[in-house]
C-alpha cells in the first residue's frame, strides 16, 4: 500500500523538493527530500519547539565543509501514512543557510534513516511522491531498471553506474538534494569539457565554487539525456574520501526531473521511466 504525497519545488532555477512531514503528530513541517543525507535533520528552532534532548555531537562533512550535528530522538516521523517511531534525528544550523539560498522556509531534511525501508517513487511532472513497501519479485520495468549499491552503512549514498559521452561506466551518486548534475573537476578535465565560471552554490558547510559546462549525453542503464548541463566542482574528491568510494559525479535535479524515478532501497534497484512514457 502507498499513498500519494504532494510536494513542491523551491529554489527557482536550482530547485529542491519540499515534502510535508509530521513530527510527534505535529505539523506539517517543510522538509527537503534528500537521498544524499544519511539522517533526518532538524533546524535548531524546531528541535527546541519539539523538546528534543541533545544526546551526542558529531562532525560531518558537507559539500562546503565541516558541519556540526547534534543527535537526539523524536517520538515519531510521519510522511503520508508511513511512520517511524522513536526516530533518531540530527540537529544542525546548516538548514537555515540552505533555506536562505532557496528563499523558502525549511524545517528539516528527510534522509536515508527514514527512506531506507521503502520504494520511493517521485513523479516530478505531477509533483507527487509515494512511499511503499517493496512488492514481490517481478514487479517494475526491468528494461529501465539498474542495480545500485550504497557507499557504506555509515555513508549510504546511492551509487549508480553512468556513461558520459558514450564512455564509461563511471560511478555517480544519486542525490535528490542536488539541484544540478555535478562532475568532479578531474573527471571534467579528463573528458575535455569546456567550462566557465558560474554563480556559487550553497551546500552544507558553506558555498561551493562551480564551473558550468555541458555533456553531449549522460546515460544510466538504457535511458539517456542529451546536451545535459553540468557543473564541475572540487568537493567531490573530498566527498569520495569521506564516503570511502570514488565519485565521478552526482545525478541532480536537472537529470532526475526528466524521469519518473523509483528507488527501491531494500531491493537496491533504481528505475527511470522517461516522462511521457507509460511505466
Amino acid at each position: 500500500m502507498s499513498d500519494n504525497i504532494e510536494f513542491r519545488l523551491a529554489g527557482g532555477q536550482n530547485p529542491l523538493i519540499l515534502v510535508p512531514v509530521y513530527l510527534d503528530d505535529r505539523g506539517p513541517y517543510q522538509f527537503i527530500l534528500d537521498t544524499g543525507a544519511s539522517h533526518c535533520l532538524l533546524t535548531e528552532e524546531l528541535s527546541v519547539a519539539l523538546g528534543v534532548r541533545p544526546e551526542a555531537e558529531k562532525q560531518a562533512m558537507g559539500a562546503g565543509g565541516a558541519v556540526k550535528l547534534t543527535f537526539g530522538h523524536v517520538n515519531a516521523i510521519s510522511v503520508g501514512s508511513t511512520r517511524q517511531d522513536n526516530a533518531e534525528v540530527a540537529i544542525t544550523s546548516e538548514i537555515q543557510r540552505i533555506a536562505a539560498a532557496i528563499r523558502n522556509a525549511v524545517d528539516g531534511v528527510l534522509g536515508f534513516s527514514f527512506l531506507k525501508d521503502y520504494i520511493l517513487a517521485i513523479d516530478y511532472r505531477a509533483q507527487v511522491l509515494s512511499l511503499a513497501h517493496p512488492p514481490l519479485p517481478g514487479g517494475g520495468n526491468e528494461s529501465r531498471s539498474v542495480p545500485f549499491q550504497l557507499a557504506s552503512a555509515s555513508k549510504p549514498l546511492i551509487l549508480v553506474p553512468a556513461r558520459v559521452n558514450g564512455q564509461g561506466p563511471f560511478q555517480f551518486a544519486l542525490d535528490t538534494g542536488a539541484s544540478r548534475t555535478m562532475l568532479s573537476s578531474e573527471f571534467a578535465a579528463q573528458l575535455a569539457i569546456e567550462t566557465s565560471d558560474d554563480s556559487p552554490a550553497t551546500g552544507g558547510g558553506g558555498q561551493i565554487r562551480i564551473l558550468a559546462g555541458s555533456v553531449c549525453s549522460l546515460a544510466v542503464g538504457n535511458v539517456a539525456v542529451r546536451d545535459h548541463a553540468i557543473g564541475a566542482v572540487e568537493f567531490l574528491s573530498m566527498l569520495s574520501t569521506a564516503v570511502g568510494a570514488k565519485l565521478d559525479g552526482i545525478l541532480g535535479h536537472n537529470f532526475l526531473s526528466q524521469f519518473k524515478v523509483a528507488i527501491n532501497y531494500p531491493g537496491r534497484i533504481l528505475t527511470l521511466n522517461p516522462v511521457g512514457l507509460e511505466t
